[in-house]
């Protein structure tokens, strides 16, 4: 048994170092952001399995379609994945008009889940989603909730209003922090962020959803989104709808023509987030509840019911 992971790492290297050179992390973001750091992290253990250097090459822009196609471009033989977010990936599909198909995409590891937060200031009036749905029914248009411009945070919350019915102004911002301090300020009354995200506002804010389908420790005053929408009688496509998805992308093309070496390639990615590096990280990092490290096809049902509402949404 203790010979397991050496063994491992031994076929690891045959199967995937036969390519030469470095092996590539194309991230679709900006340096900096939790995309680019976890997949830093990541390179490490990674390298040592592959036995060669492991590259970050950050190629933000136009949504992640950059990022996808240089993907679809360097990663048919398996060198190359792409880090990126879901649904942005899907979104940037999409946009694309045509350019990108979702099904030239295969997610090969969900790696970390961000749900959904829905906050208000600490001190607000609004103590709860039922009060907040009653104070926008009653105020018709005068209620305004900020989010990320062009996000899968602003389809969110066209979707949750018109779900509901409500005539709430959604307010795009450039980034997530200035949509954060467009509620501190008090120019809105709400923000649409993420759970993790969001967790720099923990004592300014308190939050009247989590959009997942567990509570969240962050905001334990939080219901999930499932029970706080029960009393309308509306269901979300699933229970952590449109959350924010950390995942590792391949060109389909890869899977197709050599079922093997993908597999062995999942396996490698997932053994490398199991070292002890990558996980005293996220220890560190007290992401403990959302850390995933899973097969992509776990969720691919998922996936595709959000790529449904996506489409729907407008």
């Amino acid at each position: 048994m203790a010979l397991l992971p050496a063994l491992a790492a031994g076929a690891a290297r045959s199967a995937l170092a036969q390519g030469g050179g470095t092996f590539q992390i194309i991230v679709g973001y900006p340096p900096g952001g939790g995309s680019d750091v976890l997949a830093r992290v990541l390179g490490e253990p990674l390298a040592r399995l592959l036995g060669r250097s492991v590259v970050v090459k950050n190629i933000p822009g136009a949504s992640g379609q950059i990022a996808a196609t240089t993907l679809l471009r360097d990663g048919s033989d398996g060198q190359s994945i792409l880090a990126i977010n879901h649904p942005d990936l899907f979104m940037a599909v999409e946009r694309s008009a045509g350019a990108l198909k979702a099904e030239d995409f295969q997610v090969i590891v969900v790696d970390v889940q961000d749900p959904r937060v829905l906050l208000v200031k600490a001190d607000s009036p609004i103590d709860s989603f039922a009060t907040f749905v009653a104070r926008a029914k009653a105020q018709p248009g005068q209620l305004a909730v900020s989010v990320t411009a062009a996000s899968a945070q602003e389809l969110f919350a066209k979707w949750l209003f018109s779900a509901l019915g409500l005539d709430v102004t959604i307010v795009g911002y450039k980034g997530g922090a200035d949509a954060a301090n467009a509620l501190l300020s008090d120019v809105v009354v709400g923000n649409l962020g993420d759970d993790f995200g969001r967790l720099n506002l923990r004592s300014m804010t308190k939050a009247l959803f989590v959009g997942a389908q567990e509570k969240s420790t962050r905001w334990p005053e939080a219901p999930t989104l499932t029970a706080a929408l029960a009393p309308f009688g509306i269901t979300p496509p699933t229970a952590n709808f449109l959350s924010r998805y950390g995942v590792y992308v391949v060109p389909s093309e890869l899977k197709a023509k050599d079922s093997a070496a993908y597999l062995r390639m999942q396996q490698t990615l997932l053994q490398a987030r199991a070292s002890a590096e990558f996980q005293n990280y996220i220890a560190k990092s007290k992401l403990q509840d959302l850390s995933i490290g899973k097969p992509g096809e776990d969720f691919e049902r998922a996936f595709a019911a959000d790529m449904v509402e996506i489409r729907r949404i407008k």
